[in-house]
């Protein structure tokens, strides 16, 4: 189970950093090029590393708290599961009032 949960953060931070990689700009528009044709104007293109680092992270948490939660309703199922098996007898309850 551990190594299932690890497994999905990492695959969660793979999937939340291509998100933000896809939509942060790395390079001037095209209208601010043809812009820092103007004298004095310069083209400002922010830096999308703490923004990458950020998705990743919120990704990886997010995806290793679903596969948490997940892991732990299947270990709780799998042990009620074990404890009534289906060739068991069941006991004969208390004779009904009557």
């Amino acid at each position: 189970m551990f190594a299932a949960i690890v497994i999905g953060g990492l695959l969660g931070g793979g999937i939340g950093y291509g998100l933000v990689n896809a939509s942060c700009p790395n390079t001037a528009t095209v209208a601010e090029h043809l812009l820092e044709t103007v004298p004095g104007f310069h083209a400002h293109t922010p830096s999308c590393d703490l923004k990458l680092l950020a998705g990743a992270v919120t990704g990886s948490v997010i995806a290793a708290i679903g596969a948490g939660v997940v892991a732990m309703l299947m270990l709780r199922a799998q042990s009620e599961w074990r404890a009534h098996p289906a060739g068991r007898s069941v006991p004969p309850g208390p004779p009904p009032d009557g």
